[in-house]
Parts: structure tokens; sequence; C-alpha cells
């Protein structure tokens, strides 16, 4: 009887967790975008000094930051250094190249897959996992680059990679779920 309840309880607890894990929680910045998140994560403000949106859980080592910046910026910069513009065009996909490049000089023994080129919530994106070292620590990344009406966003999520199949579905939720806001072209007045 002792074990049947021992049993219980085990199952319970599981039950309690797992649905903790699918509860998500909606978070919108600056009325700029908006981006669902698990509960389990919470505020942060140290894992990148440009993000807009940094979330974790440091106990799962799961991770989730959003880096935006004005389309403008990106196209200015490839256009006008003669080194850049040889190697990018200014355009998502040449924004994606320079990125996974300054990434793979930061990484040791870097797997990166292949971009897979998709719409996120009507908007052109680029997705991107990565596996390597970091700091002696294996990592898993998973990447979503998306061309908004103004601004492109990397959404960058991360774990340990021992803990990949653990936290990837809920990394794909995360940057599927993602959505800028006011998108329409016209003015209200």
């Amino acid at each position: 009887m002792k074990t049947i309840r021992i049993s219980c309880y085990i199952l319970i607890s599981f039950v309690m967790v797992s649905c903790a894990n699918e509860e998500i929680q909606s978070i919108k910045i600056k009325g700029q975008y908006e981006i669902e998140l698990p509960k389990t994560l919470s505020k942060a403000d140290n894992l990148h000094e440009d993000a807009s949106l940094q979330y974790q859980n440091i106990l799962n080592e799961f991770y989730t930051i959003v880096i935006d910046e004005p389309i403008s910026d990106f196209n200015d910069l490839v256009t006008q250094d003669e080194y850049l513009a040889e190697s990018y065009k200014p355009n998502l996909t040449g924004y994606s190249n320079l990125l996974k490049d300054n990434l793979s000089v930061s990484i040791k023994n870097g797997k990166f897959s292949n971009f897979e080129d998709t719409k996120i919530n009507g908007m052109d994106a680029k997705l991107m996992n990565v596996s390597g070292t970091v700091d002696n620590i294996d990592i898993y990344y998973q990447f979503g680059f998306v061309k908004g009406k103004d601004r492109y966003y990397q959404i960058v999520n991360w774990t340990e990679l021992k803990s990949k199949k653990e936290h990837s579905k809920a990394m794909e939720k995360i940057i599927s779920s993602f959505k800028e806001l006011n998108r329409s072209k016209k003015k209200i007045e």
C-alpha cells in the first residue's frame, strides 16, 4: 500500500511539473513585438547587452533573448563597407550569413545546420541550429532571424547540449510565436 502511495505521489508530481512546463506567458516589448515564452522562464538583464528581451531558467539552463536592429543600419553597413559588400547583400540572407559567420568565430567545434527559409506570422525568416563549445561548455542553440517591417530580429534560444532533447520543442514554439506589432503600413489618424 505504501508503494502505491509513493508511486501516485511521483506520478502526480510528474504531471504537475509537465503541466507547468506547458504554461506560457505572452511578453510584449516596447509595443514593437510580442513573443510567447514558457512560464518557467523569468526576466533577466545580464545575458546580452544589446538584447531587448532576456529570459532565463537558471536551474534548467534554458535561455532566450531577442536582439532587434533597424534594417537600414544593416543595409548601410554592408553597402558602405567595401569588405562586407563583397560578402554580404543588404537583405535577410546577408544579415543571417553575417551573424552566422560571426558566431562561427566564437564557438569551438561548431556544427551549423543549413538555413531553413520559412515565414513566421507573415514575416520572412531563416532558422538555424548550432551546437558547439563556448567557455568549455557544450551548448545547443536555435536561432530565428526575422525580417520585420523596419527591423531585423534575432531570436536566440540556448541550453546545454545534454538538454537539447528536453528543450528543443519549447525553443521551436518560442521562435514560431514571434509577432511584430503594428505592421500595417497605413497610419491611422
